[in-house]
């Protein structure tokens, strides 16, 4: 198992058919990332169980250390996610007592709001009481469905609303605690220059030539803007326990490139941006 990995899962039709912007994935990652974590995958399910449960399986099968998943939490016919996760740990769903105490205050607190018009928990909102047992369950104070954590084969789920408000308030007041306290012992730095031009097979030579020389250094580059006015935008980033040595590194190997890039420009005409 690798403990500074991860992958995210997003949960939803309306995703795969346009009518929604994913901006789950793109939040979580960032803090994952953040948070010395090296994002693996993200991926976009349908709500098709078959599916869901492969992929599930799938995930535990890559041991990554967190399996971050969004959507599929709710009351409906289509929100699956619960109960994919269990079918693919093998283990049942079972009706969590604080999980129910969260959704009964939660939907006394909507009542207050006048949101809705009664307080029973219906068989279909106490679905979302239901969770894979051995779960650990979460308060959700900007709606209902309590959030989730589940562990199976050493690989830890969080199964988290898809509504974005949700989500990323759940993720501050839960997960990221949890990544932060038993996370990546590693250090990142990343430190960015603008370049000017599209040129990209120039930037790739040079970063070839760039990792040779520095080994423990990672490199990557993409196209911004628009054709009038393009940059190339170079990463370079390191990894690691030790952050003086790692900054020496990234120092080391900026300087390199930027003097590359110098010699570069002098022949392009060009000027370097950091």
């Amino acid at each position: 198992m690798n403990d500074r990995t991860a992958i995210i899962f997003c949960m939803g039709r309306e995703l795969l058919e346009g009518m929604v912007l994913d901006r789950n994935a793109h939040f979580m990652t960032g803090h994952v990332s953040r948070l010395g974590f090296r994002v693996r995958t993200i991926q976009v399910l349908d709500e098709v169980e078959e599916e869901v449960v492969q992929a599930f399986r799938g995930a535990v099968a890559a041991r990554p250390r967190y399996v971050l998943v969004t959507g599929g939490m709710g009351p409906g016919l289509d929100d699956i996610t619960r109960e994919c996760l269990a079918k693919a740990a093998g283990v049942p769903l079972v009706v969590d007592e604080r999980a129910r105490e969260f959704l009964a205050a939660a939907y006394r607190r909507l009542l207050a709001k006048g949101v809705v018009d009664d307080v029973e928990l219906t068989p279909e909102r106490l679905k979302m009481a239901t969770v894979p047992q051995g779960s650990e369950v979460f308060d959700n104070p900007s709606g209902t469905a309590p959030a989730v954590r589940f562990e199976t084969a050493g690989v830890t789920f969080f199964l988290l609303p898809g509504q974005p408000e949700e989500l990323r308030r759940l993720f501050t007041l839960y997960v990221e605690p949890h990544l932060e306290q038993h996370g990546a012992t590693a250090v990142r730095e990343v430190v960015h220059i603008d370049y000017p031009g599209g040129d990209e097979s120039m930037i790739s030579r040079l970063l070839g030539d760039l990792a040779r020389r520095h080994p423990h250094v990672h490199s990557r580059a993409r196209l911004q803007g628009t054709e009038d006015n393009l940059t190339i935008r170079i990463s370079l980033s390191v990894e690691g326990t030790d952050a003086e040595q790692l900054r020496k590194q990234l120092d080391s190997a900026t300087a390199d490139l930027r003097a590359r890039l110098g010699l570069e420009v002098t022949r392009g005409q060009r000027s370097e941006n950091a």
